[in-house]
């Protein structure tokens, strides 16, 4: 039974709230269209692969296929010029973007739902909750505030599609617990637990949670065990799919190898590309690592078997194959403190405000609910979102990890406010509201007003002042002869975090590096160490030029030539062959 308010929904509030949520998605998607990050690129590559039917590259162990598939079919639809690739991009995030919101609003109003069944209830015992007006003002803004603060659209990654799978999931578990679900809607939650999973390999273990919680929200545990059995046999074929393909390619079983390279490399101190098994010790043997050619400073090469337009980031689980992360205190207790510190970072001062504005809310709650029912249903509704905090906590954790979570219990917090009723809580619960939502508008303006002004000041100006930095220099590599498809090398663009963005571009793919820990020794050697490490690569990568960012000013220029205005600077091995 939906309550009494369920057919009087302010439908232009809602209205408001949905061109409100529609048009910040679209200026920041805008204002960050050249934005890309590593990630990105190796989701990219791995969506080309897909759409020219590469089969031998497709698998990959670290990223997971949902988000290349939309990537690929955007790419295939628009054909876009390499200009516009970044844009087509972004253009794919602001669509699932708005999927992500449609998602969020079937969760919040089976919510809203929820909470009306409640109040009716409450009717005789003369208790209220949030206004509705409050429930979607408070709802959307929360949306808002962890689409385009925590996840943003201006990162390339699939969290957007993990956040509208929680969102699905959860309005799901509503339904099943108001008593209107039948058959098919299991059949939905594992549809939906299975799409998460294809997004992002956490969802995996995370499924079986949701899973759990729709057992306990049925109570019957004979009415319980066929229904959430079948929506397990449609999660697991689902996810048969890609584990099947996964596990013949790695000649073991696996869902995916990117907790155990995380926990490897967060916990363990493992290097995060270019593991040799050297460092820390005790943590298996390399079966392919990529290849050390040159000592001191090192250079690693890489151009085979593994395709994309950066190897080590297109399948890191190839190049760090062979490696058993363990458990250790001193380490565990090392990635705990730094994402604890994370989230500190995240939830303060924002969050302790908003728990502030709650607090009184939940401090008046407490004293309305029976002890009995101290696991509300929207307690246990949040407990796949604080399984999966703690589950990143321990490990590695950032914001757009924990989007869509942060939102279902906040959800969880605002469902359990419940005060008398009378002319004095209703005006206290008022006021608490807009102090909330004072909170969130801030943090949200804090982050969304300058993309706001970049986009105002393009559309108004009908261009941007100039071109992107990273098409300048895929476009003058272009210029000075370099062809889609050639080889190239890169001096202190790869690691630790992967920038040469430009290749992809460029449609050039990176085959050897001096990574950016020895970049200064690198320029810091005498002419005959540098003259060496310039024939290695030379020689021994296929590479056809070097490219390095800013030169030093001691160091002699010739042989290295300026990318159009850019501080990229290319040094062509084959004009230096045929000089001598």
């Amino acid at each position: 039974m939906a309550g009494p308010e369920a057919h009087s929904w302010p439908r232009w509030l809602l209205v408001i709230l949905w061109l409100v949520a529609i048009a910040l998605g679209a200026f920041q998607a805008w204002a960050d269209r050249y934005t890309m990050n590593a990630d990105g690129i190796s989701y990219l590559d791995m969506g080309n692969a897909y759409v020219h039917g590469e089969w031998g590259t497709v698998i990959n162990a670290y990223w997971s296929p949902l988000y290349s598939w939309l990537l690929g079919l955007a790419l295939l639809a628009l054909k876009p010029m390499p200009y516009w690739e970044f844009p087509v991009v972004h253009l794919v995030n602001y669509v699932v973007y708005l999927g992500a919101l449609g998602c969020f609003h079937f969760f919040w109003s089976a919510l809203i739902h929820y909470k009306m069944d409640q109040t009716t209830r409450w009717s005789e015992e003369r208790h209220i909750t949030l206004p509705v007006w409050g429930w979607l003002v408070l709802g959307y803004t929360l949306f808002m505030w962890s689409s385009l603060v925590l996840i943003t659209l201006s990162v390339v990654t699939p969290d957007m599609c993990v956040a509208a799978c929680v969102y699905l999931a959860s309005g799901i578990l509503l339904h099943i617990y108001r008593g209107s679900a039948g058959w098919l809607t299991f059949v939905l939650l594992g549809v939906v637990l299975g799409c998460g999973y294809l997004a992002k390999a956490p969802m995996f273990p995370l499924a079986f949670i949701f899973l759990a919680v729709s057992a306990i929200f049925l109570g019957n545990f004979w009415r319980a065990v066929p229904r959430v059995l079948i929506a397990s046999v449609v999660f697991l074929a689902l996810s048969s799919l890609l584990i099947t393909a996964l596990s013949m390619a790695k000649g073991r079983l696996t869902f995916g190898d990117s907790a155990k390279l995380s926990y490897a490399r967060y916990v363990n101190g493992a290097a995060n590309r270019h593991w040799q098994g050297v460092w820390p010790p005790g943590m298996g043997v390399p079966q392919h690592p990529t290849r050390e050619i040159f000592g001191t400073p090192a250079v690693y090469e890489f151009g085979s078997p593994v395709g994309g337009t950066y190897p080590p980031w297109y399948d890191p689980s190839y190049w760090n194959e062979g490696i058993v992360p363990f458990f250790e205190v001193r380490g565990q207790l090392r990635a705990l403190a730094a994402t604890a510190e994370t989230y500190f970072n995240i939830f303060f001062p924002s969050q302790c405000l908003l728990l502030g504005g709650f607090l009184p809310l939940l401090v008046q709650s407490r004293r309305q609910w029976p002890s009995g029912k101290v696991l509300a249903p929207h307690w246990i509704l949040s407990i796949p979102a604080i399984v999966a905090l703690g589950m990143y906590s321990l490990v590695y954790v950032e914001a757009r990890y924990i989007g869509a979570f942060v939102v279902i219990v906040w959800g969880g917090v605002a469902a359990s406010v419940r005060l008398h009723a009378s002319q004095a809580s209703r005006t206290f619960l008022a006021a608490m509201l807009v102090v909330i939502l004072t909170i969130l508008l801030c943090t949200i303006e804090v982050s969304i007003a300058p993309k706001i002004s970049s986009a105002m000041h393009d559309l108004i100006k009908g261009q941007v002042a100039s071109a992107p930095v990273q098409w300048q220099i895929a476009d003058g590599l272009n210029q000075m002869g370099v062809l889609p498809g050639d080889q190239i090398a890169i001096i202190g663009q790869g690691t630790p975090r992967f920038s040469a963005y430009w290749a992809r571009l460029a449609r050039v793919r990176i085959v050897a590096e001096i990574p950016s820990t020895d970049v200064r020794e690198f320029w810091e050697a005498d002419d005959l160490l540098r003259s060496q490490v310039i024939h290695t690569l030379s020689t021994r990568t296929g590479a056809k030029v070097a490219v390095a960012e800013n030169l030093p000013s001691h160091v002699s220029t010739v042989g290295w030539q300026r990318i159009g205005a850019t501080d990229h600077f290319a040094y062509f091995f084959r004009q230096k062959a045929e000089s001598r």
